[in-house]
């Protein structure tokens, strides 16, 4: 006699946000109370943190489906509250994030993997993320719609493939929830949008579908101004431009140890342990997460660097401080000390 194990249904919250008709979902693993967050409005943060905070969830991840241009996103908020690490579809280009999705690659949570779709059109770096049978579709399929494809890097010919190609690949029961409805609608089906999604359905011709999107004529969202800058920077109020990372590094921060000032410091975000392994001379140890405890008195020096092992740590820390006040870093985002190791630079222990 064999006995047949089934795992417990995964948890689907869909939450709104009536202002904008955003749809955030909230998945949890019943299992473990392990969960991941998708698309998180800025206003609604409160409200999805008590739902999190309640049902006993650990939040590994907030995923995005797009750089959004109709709201500001709560990623960055919430991963300074949770943890949780932020992902975006690679193509995106957004800075202070977790994890740069590529198509096809997978999140587990739980025991349930997430597979990364790349769909593009209504903007380049759109994602959409499946799992157990259901697809978070974000703006590329919408319920008898789609998002449209007239700025943004949008293109009418690309979205056409992406859900052509890909979305209309999976099977007809597949529950289809997106990113935003305009009519009330939770979800629907794959198998019902190929037969009766206006745009996309019944056979529609990609000629047709490109004429169509092209002449919309459509106003701009009216948060795009603020919208799109925002979320490029996960949602965090302060100018992404000042993030250093992509110019700054171990080789840089050589030249800025060599000559540093009394006024100056440069903080390790590792661990205690990974500090006393080695460590650039003269740096002190600020564990990541606890940066926070040390603000006031970083902010008395003239320039703080920042650097870890591979630049996530360091970015975070570099955001979390940022929003409290500090205008006096520089970030070392895309390497750390293993290449300060490479290097053949001094080090400490």
């Amino acid at each position: 006699m064999s006995l047949e194990i089934t795992r417990p249904t995964l948890v689907v919250r869909q939450l709104s946000d009536r202002d904008t008709w955003t749809y955030t979902y909230l998945l949890i693993d019943p299992a473990t109370r392990q969960g991941v967050l998708i698309d998180p409005v800025r206003e609604q943060l409160e409200r999805d943190l008590g739902l999190i905070r309640e049902l006993g969830v650990e939040l590994l991840y907030v995923l995005e489906t797009h750089v959004h241009a109709d709201h500001v996103t709560a990623a960055g908020m919430i991963r300074q509250q949770t943890g949780a690490k932020i992902v975006y579809g690679a193509a995106a280009g957004v800075q202070a994030i977790d994890v740069a999705a590529e198509d096809g690659s997978e999140l587990k949570f739980g025991q349930y993997k997430i597979k990364v779709i790349a769909t593009p059109g209504h903007t380049d770096g759109c994602v959409s993320y499946y799992v157990d049978g259901m697809l978070f579709s974000g703006d590329a399929l919408l319920i008898h719609g789609c998002g449209r494809t007239d700025f943004q890097q949008g293109s009418a010919d690309t979205l056409y493939s992406s859900v052509t190609q890909k979305l209309f690949t999976l099977p007809d029961a597949t529950r289809l929830y997106p990113a935003h409805d305009y009519n009330g609608r939770g979800c629907s089906t794959i198998g019902e949008e190929k037969r009766w999604n206006p745009r996309l359905g019944n056979g529609q011709s990609r000629e047709a579908f490109v004429e169509l999107m092209n002449n919309l004529d459509l106003d701009l969202p009216k948060k795009i101004n603020e919208a799109v800058p925002a979320n490029l920077a996960s949602g965090i109020s302060f100018d992404p431009k000042r993030y250093l990372h992509e110019e700054f590094s171990m080789s840089d921060l050589y030249k800025a140890w060599h000559n540093l000032g009394e006024d100056e410091l440069i903080v390790d975000n590792r661990t205690p342990e990974e500090y006393e392994i080695g460590h650039v001379p003269g740096s002190r140890n600020i564990p990541f997460g606890t940066e926070g405890q040390s603000a006031d008195e970083l902010k008395q020096y003239k320039r703080v660097y920042l650097y870890c092992r591979s630049g996530r740590r360091a970015q975070t820390a570099f955001a979390n401080l940022s929003i409290m006040g500090l205008n006096n870093l520089v970030c070392v985002g895309h390497s750390g000390m293993p290449q300060w190791v490479l290097g053949g630079f001094e080090v400490e222990s």
